[in-house]
C-alpha cells in the first residue's frame, strides 16, 4: 500500500478501515489465480528461494507461497501499519519463515529497507493504488533491481483498456452479465439502462475521492498503463521476456523474468 490512496477511495491507515476490508475479502474467488501466479515462478518446491510480496496486505499471497515452497523465505512489504500488523497476525503459524519490511510505494526510497536479491517479486491487486501510470512504470524499473538472475516479477493486477471501443464492449459485457445475475436472483429480466444506472451510482461514489484530490487530471494525462505499455514499460526496465498469462477485462497476470 501507499502513504495515501490519490484516488480517496481507501484509507490504508486507519485500523477500522483496514479490519472491515479484510473482513470482505473473498480469498477463494482469487487464491486460484493467485495459486496459478506462485506456481509460474521457475523454482523446484524445495528450493529455499527469496520470495518478496510487494504491497503484501494481510498476507494472502505469502501464505500461498509457503504452501507451493514450504522452505521458501518471504519478506513481506506493505507501508499501512494496520495491514502490516493484519499480516502478523494473520501468518503467525509460518514463524521466521516471514519477515516484515515498512516502505512508500509512492517514492523510489520504498526499496532502501529490502537488501539483497531476491529469486522472485510477486504482488497482486496492490502496484494500481499507486494510481499515477509513471509511479507504476517506476517501480517496475525499481522491481528490476531487486529481482536475480534467472528470477521473476509476477504482477496479478488492474490495468488500463487501450481504448474507447474496447472500453464500450467491456462496459457492455459487464453489463449484459450483471443482467443475468439480476435476473437469476430475482426471475425478471431488467433493462440495460436499469442496470447501468445502477451500477453507475456505485460508480460515481468510487470517483468522488479522485476529484476531490485532484489527481484524476494528473493521471489522464500521463501514458495509460494499459496491458501493451506495461508489457513495454517491463521489457524497457530490463527483463528478458515478458508475457501476460491471463487476463479478464480490467484484471491480469504478467509475468516478467530476468535471464
Amino acid at each position: 500500500m501507499t502513504s495515501a490512496d490519490p484516488s480517496g477511495v481507501h484509507d490504508w491507515h486507519s485500523d477500522a478501515y483496514v479490519r472491515d476490508w479484510v473482513d470482505t475479502q473473498h480469498d477463494e474467488e482469487r487464491a486460484s489465480l493467485v495459486r496459478r501466479m506462485v506456481h509460474l515462478i521457475p523454482s523446484d518446491p524445495d528450493a529455499s528461494i527469496r520470495v518478496l510480496d510487494l504491497g503484501g496486505g494481510y498476507g494472502f499471497v505469502t501464505r500461498l507461497v509457503l504452501e507451493v515452497f514450504p522452505r521458501a523465505r518471504v519478506v513481506l512489504h506493505d507501508f499501512s501499519e494496520p495491514m502490516l500488523a493484519e499480516a502478523k497476525e494473520h501468518l503467525s503459524a509460518f514463524g521466521d519463515a516471514v519477515s516484515f519490511a515498512r516502505g512508500d510505494l509512492m517514492t523510489p526510497d520504498w526499496v532502501e529497507n529490502l537488501p539483497g536479491e531476491f529469486d522472485a517479486v510477486v504482488s497482486s491487486i496492490a502496484i494500481h493504488n499507486v494510481r499515477f501510470p509513471e509511479r507504476v512504470r517506476g517501480i517496475y524499473r525499481e522491481v528490476f533491481s531487486l529481482v536475480a538472475p534467472s528470477g521473476c516479477f509476477l504482477n496479478f493486477d488492474r490495468v488500463e483498456l487501450s481504448g474507447n471501443l474496447i472500453g464500450d464492449a467491456e462496459r457492455h459485457e459487464r453489463l449484459m452479465a450483471r443482467r443475468h445475475e439480476r435476473f437469476a436472483d430475482t426471475g425478471e429480466w431488467r433493462s440495460l439502462a436499469a442496470i447501468e444506472a445502477e451500477l453507475g451510482s456505485r460508480r460515481r461514489r468510487a470517483d468522488v475521492g479522485a476529484e476531490a484530490t485532484g489527481a484524476a487530471h494528473r493521471i489522464s494525462s500521463q501514458e495509460p498503463a494499459t496491458l501493451a505499455n506495461q508489457l513495454r514499460w517491463l521489457t524497457e526496465a530490463g527483463f528478458s521476456e515478458v508475457e501476460c498469462f491471463w487476463r479478464d477485462g480490467h484484471r491480469a497476470l504478467i509475468g516478467a523474468y530476468r535471464g
